[in-house]
């Protein structure tokens, strides 16, 4: 897939890629969470493989370079986990993913739901799109991206 950036595409995950999420956890959201909401190894471990039915590896060429996990509930498209590893940052591919989960809502007419920690970039992205904050708490918040009404 590509728009304005990079190439990529995505692949289902499987629980040989576990390792993989929980490192590219740590190397994108450790630093922001030490400083706000805490960072426990355990916990970790156990949101990078839960939900890997819902889980897509972002793919640039042969390198895995993200995950992008979106859960269809029964009023809402949650938007569970987005992370791309630094080096591919930057290249639209979040952008463009946030692009396709809002295309999949429109299609649906559900909303779509996610948390972030206040302090990251990610929250700027979301914005952007037209997601605002449902839910506001001390270090992160709930954002909602409505379907548009036609």
């Amino acid at each position: 897939m590509r728009r304005e950036g990079m190439e990529f595409t995505l692949r289902s995950a499987t629980v040989n890629d576990i390792e993989f999420i929980y490192e590219l956890r740590t190397k994108t959201m450790k630093l922001f969470f030490e400083g706000t909401l805490g960072w426990n190894e355990a916990k970790e471990r156990e949101k990078a493989a839960d939900e890997l039915t819902n889980a897509e590896i972002i793919m640039v060429g042969q390198k895995r370079a993200g995950i992008i996990k979106v859960i269809p509930r029964t009023d809402e498209l949650h938007l569970h986990q987005m992370q791309i590893l630094p080096e591919f940052q930057k290249k639209g591919i979040g952008a463009e993913l946030v692009r396709q989960t809002i295309k999949r809502s429109e299609q649906s007419r559900m909303p779509i739901t996610l948390f972030v920690v206040k302090n990251t970039p990610a929250k700027n992205l979301y914005e952007q799109f037209g997601f605002m904050v449902s839910h506001d708490f001390e270090h992160n918040c709930k954002m909602c991206r409505y379907p548009s009404e036609n």
